[in-house]
């Protein structure tokens, strides 16, 4: 996995952007962007942990790249 899952996490979380992620027993992961109160910006079905991680952090860069997390996690777009 290219991305700490755990820096990841704790860096989206330092940022006020709120996520989700979950799997069922069929290697089928599901990420999302958002919350039940305010709404959801993204929605993702992943085939690996390694797969919504990368979602994770390349949709959070785009619905928010002016962001704490956005800019050192920001790649390609500078």
């Amino acid at each position: 996995m290219n991305e700490n899952l755990e820096q990841l996490i704790q860096d989206l979380h330092d940022s006020e952007i709120n996520a989700e992620i979950g799997w069922f027993y069929n290697g089928v992961w599901w990420v999302k962007i958002g919350d039940e109160l305010n709404g959801f910006g993204g929605e993702g079905r992943c085939g690996s942990l390694a797969e919504a991680t990368e979602w994770l952090r390349a949709t959070a860069d785009r619905l928010y790249p002016e962001s704490l997390f956005g800019k050192p996690h920001r790649r390609g777009f500078e």
